[in-house]
C-alpha cells in the first residue's frame, strides 16, 4: 500500500496535534524526550527509523490520552475498553482502517517493513497494558503487586523496551537486561503521576504495600497523607536501587554508544532526578 500525499499530511497533522496537547498539559515531562525524538534521526543517520520512533510514539500516547479522559473518546464506542479493545483486533489484522488511529497504526508497521522490522507483538503488549487501565478506570481497585507488575511489565519492558531495541536493530530479547531500568521507570511514573491517577481512580499501590503502610481508602482520597508519603519514599528509595542494579547488567548487552546514551540521558536521567527530589521532599516522613 503506497500512501497517498494526503494521508502523509494527516499523520503529519496528528502528530503535531498530540505533540502540541503533550508540551501544553505536561512539557514539564516530555519536553527533552520530544527534542531526543528530533536528535536520533540525525545522530543516528536512521531518518526512517526516527519517523517511526516518532509516529509510533504520538500513536500510543494518543491512545493512552483516550484512556485517561485527556482526549474524547471517539463517536461509536460504549466506553475505552471498547475502543482500545477494537484497537488491540485492528493490530492483529490491520485491514480495513475506520479512522485515524488504524491509518496511523498502519503507517506505522509499514514504516517499520523499510527498516526490516514488525512490531505487531509489542503493540498488542503496549494496548493490553492500556486495556487493564481503562477497565479499571475510576474504580480505585488495590491489585496485589504480582498483578499490577504483570501489566507494568507488558507495557514498560516487554512492550516499549523490545521495541526500542528493534528501532536501534539490536537484538530485542536483550530487553531482559533492561528490567531494572523500565522498572524503575514505571516507579518515576507512578510517583510524578500519583495525584493525576488518583484522581482519575487508579491506584498503583499494591495490596501488600498497603498492608505494610496502612493505606485505608481515606489515605488514597488524600495524595498528601503522611501515609503516601511514606510510600513515595519508598518506591523512590527503591527506584533508586534499580538503576544501581541497571549499571550492574549493562555491560552484560553490549550495547552502542548511541543506545548507552539513550539510556541515560531519556529514561535513566528524568527517573534519577524524580527519585533524589522525593526523597528530599519526604525526608521527614
Amino acid at each position: 500500500m503506497i500512501l497517498k500525499t494526503e494521508d502523509a499530511k494527516k499523520h503529519v497533522k496528528m502528530r503535531n496535534r498530540v505533540f502540541k496537547h503533550m508540551l501544553e498539559t505536561r512539557g514539564w515531562k516530555y519536553r527533552v524526550f520530544l527534542r531526543y525524538l528530533r536528535f536520533f534521526k540525525y545522530a543516528a543517520f536512521a531518518p526512517t527509523r526516527g519517523e517511526f520512533l516518532e509516529m509510533y510514539y504520538v500513536l500510543m500516547r494518543f491512545l493512552d490520552d483516550i484512556v485517561d479522559g485527556d482526549t474524547p473518546l471517539p463517536e461509536g464506542y460504549l466506553n475505552e475498553s471498547d475502543y482500545i479493545t477494537e484497537k488491540i483486533r485492528f493490530s492483529k489484522n490491520p485491514t480495513n482502517p475506520k479512522d485515524e488511529v488504524d491509518y496511523l497504526m498502519l503507517h506505522c508497521f509499514k514504516v517499520a517493513e523499510k527498516f526490516g522490522e514488525e512490531f505487531q507483538a509489542e503493540t498488542e503488549d503496549i494496548l493490553n497494558s492500556l486495556l487493564f487501565d481503562a477497565n479499571r478506570r475510576g474504580k480505585m481497585i488495590i491489585f496485589p503487586k504480582k498483578e499490577l507488575m504483570h501489566h507494568f511489565h507488558l507495557l514498560d519492558i516487554r512492550g516499549t523496551i523490545k521495541a526500542t531495541l528493534k528501532v536501534f536493530k539490536d537484538d530485542p530479547e536483550k530487553y531482559k537486561i533492561l528490567e531494572p531500568l523500565g522498572v524503575a521507570c514505571r516507579y518515576q511514573y507512578d510517583l510524578e503521576d500519583i495525584e493525576t491517577d488518583l484522581a482519575a481512580g487508579y491506584v498503583n499501590i499494591s495490596q501488600e504495600e498497603c498492608a505494610q503502610l496502612n493505606i485505608v481508602k481515606e489515605d488514597l482520597n488524600d495524595p498528601s497523607s503522611l501515609k503516601i508519603e511514606r510510600w513515595s519514599r519508598n518506591r523512590a528509595k527503591d527506584g533508586i536501587k534499580l538503576l544501581e542494579e541497571h549499571h550492574r547488567r549493562l555491560p552484560k548487552g553490549n550495547f552502542s554508544w548511541l543506545e548507552r546514551w539513550t539510556f541515560r540521558l531519556v529514561y535513566e536521567y528524568p527517573a534519577r532526578k524524580v527519585f533524589k527530589r522525593i526523597i528530599s521532599e519526604t525526608q521527614n516522613s
